[in-house]
């Protein structure tokens, strides 16, 4: 309850990511081509793919596209408790448990139409086989653990780095020396390594199109060190979070290291070892904090097992676990507020007779706002379309313009009458200023939806050329002359290039 009430309103609330895009452009196509063009092509893990090839059909829309995550964080949370209590008890495995389900991290991620939640919810079924394994000793359990632990590199490419403490779980556990207890799980590596094999194809991949090696080391967007930022990430946003979390889960780790060193040394090594991998591999990419969401149920039993250490009376224990789910509720409601000040289920659902022509306004880094239409669409199937800027990401297709002009020309040479609907999404004083240029306009309709969007229309029904006379028009109003108009004023010149 608690995890649904801090994630499920963003289902609607919150604007498209441009990976989010990216999923809607691949998961219609068949399974085949699903598996060619993330697999084959880019070395990337299929299975979130295949899964919103089916929702997406149905139920369809924003529900389709991100309530896949929310399922998979919710059987992660189910599995979380029996992996904390299977590694350190009871107390420390539901409040462990309780902490993950408001954990700012794995929150915003549960509604994000990517495979971060199913990732999630893998490594810790992975863990949870593999305990089963370590207290059975049997082959068969051994195996089990080591085809999910293997097939995790399916879920997500970063897979393997959390795959081996998953697995390892068993081994920790185990009443047998080390030595007996790897003996025992080889059946699960070998499996493991037979599921996982074809994931070396991918590596290969994937090293030829990020320049692994060839590189510089990974930067953050926020300018920060990769440990800094993944710890930013593991915890509530804020300096008292970042404190308070992180000198528990240090406290929580050097217990364990003094009392039970094998799950101790698991736990540190399950969160320490992606961030120093990311930290020293060279790549032509950037590191982002939800890499790290596999590590967090490991960081939050150190966060439990800190509490307990900490406050020896159980009143002072509680405390502490009420204090730090206050922090992560703090950030959780907080986004929620944001989110809901932008009012997108006020956006229009055009109805027949209605064009919708591509969204723009000022840009908003991996939320922007060239993605307004596109969430539209998505919630109002079948709407008529004209694409002025095709493209998932326009800063890296170097035929954008001409895309564009051919889109708008196809548009043109269709003949008939329509209205137009345009969207823009910028700052309150952006859309204040342009609100008050278009109402001057005897053709153009401009009304104001919360404090960022603005939606403007055409008065009357008139012929295509016209609509895309307005359409530039529409953008002018909007603004194209500043460095931060790239996108408004690419969109004006592809409207003027199809005009001729």
């Amino acid at each position: 309850m608690l995890a649904l009430g801090a994630a499920l309103p963003a289902v609607w609330w919150e604007p498209l990511h441009l990976d989010e895009r990216v999923m809607l452009e691949l998961s219609p196509h068949n399974p085949v081509t699903i598996v060619r063009e993330v697999f084959v092509d880019r070395g990337g893990a299929p299975l979130q793919f295949l899964v919103e090839h089916v929702t997406l059909s149905w139920p369809g829309g924003l529900a389709g596209l991100r309530l896949p995550s929310l399922v998979f964080f919710l059987l992660a949370l189910a599995f979380m408790g029996p992996v904390g209590r299977g590694l350190m008890g009871s107390r420390e495995g539901w409040t462990a448990t309780l902490l993950l389900a408001l954990a700012p991290l794995a929150v915003g991620l549960a509604t994000f139409a990517r495979m971060y939640a199913l990732l999630l919810w893998l490594v810790l079924a992975a863990a949870w086989l593999s305990l089963r394994a370590g207290r059975s000793g049997m082959r068969r359990d051994w195996c089990a653990a080591g085809a999910l632990a293997g097939a995790l590199v399916y879920a997500h490419p970063i897979a393997p780095l959390y795959a081996l403490p998953a697995f390892a779980c068993g081994i920790a556990v185990s009443e047998l020396s080390v030595r007996a207890a790897i003996a025992h799980a080889r059946a699960g590596v070998v499996t493991g390594v037979a599921v996982a094999l074809p994931y070396l194809y991918a590596l290969a991949v994937l090293r030829a199109r990020y320049d692994v090696g060839e590189v510089q080391p990974l930067s953050t967007t926020a300018g920060r060190t990769v440990p800094e930022e993944a710890l930013h990430a593991l915890t509530p946003e804020g300096v008292v979070g970042l404190i308070l979390f992180t000198a528990l889960a240090t406290a929580g780790a050097v217990r364990l290291l003094r009392s039970r060193p094998r799950v101790g040394m698991l736990l540190a090594l399950w969160v320490v070892v992606p961030i120093a991998f990311f930290t020293a591999v060279p790549a032509d990419t950037r590191f982002f904090g939800r890499y790290v969401l596999p590590a967090l149920p490991a960081f939050l039993l150190l966060v439990a097992t800190g509490c307990m250490s900490v406050g020896r009376r159980p009143q002072v224990a509680v405390a502490l676990v009420a204090l730090l789910l206050a922090l992560e509720g703090l950030e959780d409601a907080n986004r929620l507020r944001t989110l809901s000040r932008l009012e997108l289920t006020g956006l229009p659902s055009p109805a027949r007779g209605e064009v919708l022509f591509s969204s723009t306004g000022s840009p908003r880094s991996d939320r922007p706002p060239e993605l307004l239409d596109d969430l539209v669409a998505l919630e109002s199937p079948g709407v008529s379309r004209v694409e002025e800027l095709p493209a998932i990401d326009p800063r890296f297709d170097p035929d954008v313009v001409a895309k564009g002009v051919r889109s708008v020309r196809s548009f043109l040479a269709g003949g008939g009458s329509a209205m137009g609907v345009w969207l823009f999404r910028g700052t309150e004083r952006r859309a204040d200023a342009a609100a008050a240029r278009l109402a001057r306009d005897p053709e153009l309709n401009a009304r104001r939806v919360g404090r960022e969007l603005l939606v403007v229309s055409s008065r009357q029904v008139v012929s295509r050329r016209r609509l895309v006379e307005l359409a530039e028009r529409a953008r002018v109003a909007w603004g194209t002359t500043t460095p931060r108009d790239r996108w408004p004023r690419t969109i004006a010149g592809i409207d003027r290039a199809a005009l001729g």
